[in-house]
């Protein structure tokens, strides 16, 4: 399938990268905007590259989803500063990703590309960017980059353990109300 690259501006100073020999991590807060312009069909700006997710075990589950509906307005909610602590963020895995250290607001270049977790935010972002570009201009995003070298071993890995998880009903979620808790 085609490469895909792009770049990506952290915000401020808002990094933490480190790396194990061939690997290097970076955990980032990034804007919004560039994420959805990091995904920006060239072709047809009003789409997106769907090539930027070809090893995303998931296909994007439309706002019809009441996770990607609440994703979708929270980005476009008064009080979407909350967005970054509201998400999971995204994981990304590159053969590169070129920036200029301890810089405050280094723009990233990310070489051959691919979302591996985070399709169904990225994909409810775009849809809140087309509804109002203006809101989505204030959405900050945490950002999860592994760079592989062309591993693509490991890229497969990263794949799959971001996207394992045991499932939560919303029962489990009902355990941390208060009244449950005081009722136990």
């Amino acid at each position: 399938y085609p490469k895909i690259s792009g770049k990506v501006r952290f915000v401020d100073k808002q990094y933490f990268d480190r790396s194990d020999g061939p690997l290097k991590g970076i955990v980032a807060t990034i804007y919004a905007t560039d994420l959805i312009n990091l995904v920006r069909d060239p072709s047809n700006p009003d789409n997106i590259n769907e090539n930027a997710f070809n090893e995303n075990v998931r296909v994007y589950l439309k706002l019809k989803n009441p996770i990607n509906q609440s994703i979708y307005e929270t980005a476009l909610a008064d009080q979407n500063y909350e967005f970054w602590y509201l998400n999971n963020g995204i994981t990304i895995v590159c053969e590169e990703c070129i920036y200029p250290p301890n810089t405050p607001s280094p723009l990233a270049t990310l070489n051959s590309l691919q979302i591996v977790n985070g399709g169904q935010t990225t994909h409810a972002l775009f849809e809140a960017a087309q509804e109002d570009k203006e809101k989505i201009k204030s959405v900050l995003l945490l950002v999860r980059i592994c760079e592989t070298k062309k591993d693509y071993h490991i890229t497969e890995k990263i794949s799959e353990t971001t996207n394992s998880q045991t499932p939560v009903r919303s029962r489990d979620l009902h355990a941390n109300d208060r009244i449950q808790q005081k009722l136990e």
